[in-house]
């Protein structure tokens, strides 16, 4: 310090402050790089350094950063992460190499503490210029950021846009009403109840106008349909 001689008071503060500018806790981070086979990232910090002069610096990209997504029970929830994709990066208290390798309970490998080395990233943390348009506050919505594609709840409601591809049998008990064509390309259909339509037509005939010709009229009835 200019001028006078430091008290302890003086010097405790300024270790007190530097050891802090070491302790890393989270930082915004945006995606460089994907490994997508062992789920790991390069990622750049997007906050700057600020050196002991005042000048402020970059980071450097952190490489074999974890790619976190929520996962429990033998279910995970996944995202396409790729470069250009913000989120944050949350930094260890200890080393977890160790852990992370084999996922058994293990000594911190180095004495580093809350260290740049030791962060995983949570995708989706964003800033303002990626802010979600048009937020959807009427229930729960999965949705692209554009909102063209969704799967939204609300109370008493489940709705859905975009085109369906089910994989997998399917049954439903309730009512369907269906607006629009339904085209069946193989299989048969098969029901126990009840067919009713407006319309049905057998190649090119239509059932309710078909007629027969050759047959002369009288009382008597058609026999049931023959196999």
């Amino acid at each position: 310090m200019t001028g006078k001689t430091p008290t302890l008071l003086d010097v405790v503060t300024q270790a007190a402050a530097a050891t802090r500018r070491d302790i890393h806790t989270a930082l915004p981070g945006r995606v460089v790089a994907l490994n997508a086979a062992e789920n790991t990232l390069t990622v750049e910090p997007m906050i700057k350094q600020i050196l002991r002069n005042g000048e402020t610096v970059d980071l450097p990209p952190l490489v074999d950063v974890p790619l976190q997504f929520p996962r429990g029970g033998g279910f995970v929830f996944t995202v396409p992460v790729g470069a250009g994709d913000e989120g944050l990066i949350v930094f260890c208290e200890r080393c977890f190499d160790g852990w992370f390798a084999s996922g058994n309970k293990s000594a911190p490998l180095d004495a580093r503490l809350h260290d740049y080395s030791d962060g995983f990233f949570l995708p989706g943390i964003s800033s303002r210029p990626r802010a979600i348009p048009d937020l959807y506050l009427d229930g729960a919505s999965m949705q692209s950021v554009d909102g063209q594609t969704y799967i939204r709840l609300s109370p008493g409601k489940i709705s859905i846009r975009g085109h369906i591809e089910h994989i997998s049998n399917s049954r439903q008990t309730g009512n369907h009403e269906q607006i629009g064509d339904m085209s069946q390309t193989a299989g048969s259909s098969h029901s126990r109840g009840t067919v009713s339509a407006h319309s049905i037509v057998a190649g090119d005939i239509a059932l309710e106008s078909h007629t027969h010709g050759g047959v002369e009229t009288g009382s008597g009835k058609t026999g049931k349909p023959g196999t």
